[in-house]
């Protein structure tokens, strides 16, 4: 009776890998249909709307901005803990009883400026990479730009439709 107890444990942990290899091929294969793809390549690199613009880059271009932004990293992080100091200034201030308006408004006022710093060391950081590009990559750039903005619009547009 224990023998067969540990047979049939035998057998369920071979059909639990059994299972597991099949759902990684079947991964894999999707994951490669053509079909599929455009999906992926579409998705937004960029959560935060600072490097919007990368988006539309090459995928060998966005490769080349990740390494780029790798390397700037020492030059980010000061920036980046500004940022994240001003962040806890406003949980600070909205974390009390009595919300006080002018701390409120100062720690914004801190924070926006944080936040601009961070946008102009980004922005020339982008700046220097497009000053790098040819004029091919370029004009993909701004194709792919201009075709994202008309769905864009056609989304708003049809958004507006189905508010009324």
């Amino acid at each position: 009776m224990a023998e067969k107890s540990k047979k049939a444990n035998w057998v369920n942990v071979v059909l639990f890998f059994s299972l597991a290899l099949n759902f990684f091929v079947v991964g894999y294969l999707v994951s490669d249909t053509r079909m599929f793809r455009n999906l992926h390549d579409r998705k937004i690199f960029h959560k935060r709307p600072d490097v919007r613009i990368v988006d539309f880059f090459p995928r060998s271009e966005k490769k080349k901005f990740r390494k780029f932004m790798r390397q700037q990293h020492e030059k980010l992080m000061p920036v980046q803990r500004d940022l994240s100091k001003s962040q806890r200034e406003i949980f600070k201030a909205i974390s009390k009883r009595e919300v006080d308006e002018a701390e409120l408004r100062q720690a914004f006022e801190k924070y926006q400026v944080s936040n601009d710093r961070l946008q102009n060391t980004i922005n020339e950081m982008v700046i220097e990479m497009v000053m790098d590009m040819d004029y091919d990559t370029r004009r993909k750039i701004i194709m792919r730009g201009e075709k994202a903005h008309e769905r864009w619009k056609m989304m708003r547009e049809r958004w507006q439709k189905n508010k009324k």
